[in-house]
Parts: C-alpha cells; structure tokens; sequence
C-alpha cells in the first residue's frame, strides 16, 4: 500500500505543480500580449511588485519541484546501478536547489528598495 501512495503523492505533486505553471505561464502571456511597450522599466516595476514577485517565486520552486519529481521517477525506473543512481539524484538535487537559491535571490533583490 506505501508504495502505490508513494506513486499517488507523485502524481498529484506533478499536477498541482503543473496547473499552477500553467496559470502562471497564461497570465503572464497575458500581460506581455496586452502590453504595449514593454521596457526595462515597466517589467522591473511589474516584477518587483510584492504579488506578482512571490507568485514567480513559486511557480520557480515548482518547477524545480516539478522538474525533481520527474526526473527522480526516470532515474529511478531505468537506472538500475545503484551508485550512478545515487549520483545522479545527487547531482540533480544540487542542480535544481542551486539554480532555486539563486533565483530567490534575483527575486529578493528586486524587492528592496535601493
């Protein structure tokens, strides 16, 4: 039974975390679309707006989400060497909170005034 909720917790994370994207990926297509001119300016202060920087904050932890629960299901069924499985889960753990840490910051950045 622990294995198939295991199975099911995937799932659901895959398409929790994809709905989210989607909408995200449709609303900001939406704003780029009715935009007129979109220069530096316009996009900095649009990002840097406390709603709209926390939702691509998420949507970036969700794909990083998104991105482990698939791609640790694909090593997992055709990796059957257990030390090249264990790095590369490693290495794709270190990728994915690397590249997340760093996008946090970007977007911290762009909250603070200065």
């Amino acid at each position: 039974m622990s294995f198939q909720a295991k199975g099911l917790q995937a799932w659901l994370w895959q398409r929790i975390t994809g709905a989210f994207m989607a909408f995200y990926i449709l609303y900001v297509s939406q704003v780029f679309i009715t935009t007129e001119q979109m220069t530096y300016q316009i996009w900095y202060t649009w990002l840097a707006h406390p709603v709209m920087n926390t939702a691509t904050g998420l949507f970036f932890l969700q794909l990083a989400i998104h991105a482990w629960v698939g791609m640790r299901d694909i090593v997992l069924d055709y990796m059957l060497d257990d030390t090249l499985r264990l790095l590369t889960l490693t290495t794709i753990s270190f990728f994915l909170i690397t590249c997340s840490l760093a996008l946090l910051r970007v977007l911290f950045s762009l909250s603070m005034p200065g």
